[in-house]
């Protein structure tokens, strides 16, 4: 059926005709476009067919970078443990995380690590440029699941089995990524005012969210795959708090469950709901969204007051932590 739309679309647009072998060669520019045609209808089809998958059928276990030393004393001594996804081709966004707020997680009781999937062993320069950046800095966790948006939870996944096998002792988790600018003093003073707290999620957290179901959305879930009209509450991916008293029950219970890509909605929502974990909203982890985004720039009593920020560019990470470390204004509540 597709392969008919493809031969009508090039013989309307550009006179098509079949060639020696089946093939379809098309006249001027039909070609191109007729590709482009085939190729939105084959991912069309894709994703009406989408499978549901156990996600232990996707999930590889292990890392081949496993950096237990990221970990000291199993997190004993640590306070927080900060953990940053990234992707391979993000050396830009790790640097500029490193140089600024990420310096804060330099002292002793703050672990912190990037996280990344399996390298492409077909990209040897950029597999080579990783690994040369890991043995500088020795912060770059690798994971064995492949390295791509559709993994993200895959990703995710590695990092909770990662806290579990290495850093289990550790009582607080955040999980961000590598566009997101956090301010560390102030998420620690968040963790302090709640030391008591068990089985716990903060976030900004999304109540009453329905799944996409157009096809066309990077977003979007299958009827097959999650039937319900309403997703549970849950804490969008950028930068989320948890308990680690949790993280065990999240990556036992993730095996029994369909894939989901949308990594915040099946960590923090789908798997949190099930196991009957908290998850609190709170203010300070500003949404892209939310108006503090943009009135961030304007006063660094703002920025003062935010735990996280998303989407941020890697030379605005560096504006962001000046107005952290500003000492000259005064801010009640900061």
């Amino acid at each position: 059926m597709l392969v008919e739309i493809f031969e009508r679309h090039v013989a309307v647009r550009g006179g098509g005709a079949r060639g020696g072998g089946g093939a379809v060669r098309g006249g001027g520019r039909a070609l191109p476009a007729a590709l482009g045609l085939l190729a939105a209808l084959l991912l069309l089809a894709a994703r009406r067919d989408s499978r549901v998958v156990l996600t232990s059928e996707l999930y590889e276990a292990g890392h081949s970078r496993p950096h237990a030393e990221c970990c000291p004393a199993r997190g004993a001594a640590l306070r927080l443990l900060v953990l940053v996804t990234s992707a391979p081709g993000h050396a830009a966004a790790r640097e500029a995380v490193r140089l600024s707020w990420g310096h804060a997680a330099l002292r002793r009781d703050i672990g912190f690590a990037f996280v990344l999937g399996s390298l492409n062993t077909r990209d040897e320069a950029k597999a080579d440029a990783i690994r040369a950046e890991d043995e500088l800095y020795g912060d770059i966790i690798i994971g064995n699941s492949r390295d791509s948006y559709s993994n993200l939870t895959l990703k995710t996944l590695s990092m909770l089995e990662w806290v579990h096998t290495y850093c289990p002792k550790v009582p607080r988790l955040l999980k961000t990524d590598d566009d997101m600018f956090i301010n560390i003093p102030r998420l620690l003073k968040f963790i302090d005012a709640r030391k008591n707290e068990t089985r716990t999620i903060w976030g900004h957290v999304y109540e009453q969210a329905s799944p996409h179901r157009t096809m066309w959305s990077k977003y979007y879930v299958s009827p097959r795959q999650y039937p319900s009209s309403q997703f549970p509450d849950f804490a969008t991916g950028g930068a989320y708090l948890m308990t680690t008293d949790v993280v065990g029950e999240l990556l036992k219970a993730a095996g029994q469950e369909p894939y989901l890509r949308l990594e915040d909605v099946f960590v923090t929502g789908v798997l949190a709901s099930k196991l009957k974990i908290n998850r609190q909203h709170a203010a300070e982890f500003a949404d892209s969204e939310s108006s503090w985004v943009s009135l961030s720039y304007h006063h660094p009593c703002t920025v003062k007051k935010c735990i996280s920020i998303h989407m941020v560019r890697n030379h605005e990470q560096f504006h962001l932590w000046r107005k952290v470390l500003d000492g000259t204004t005064k801010c009640e509540d900061a």
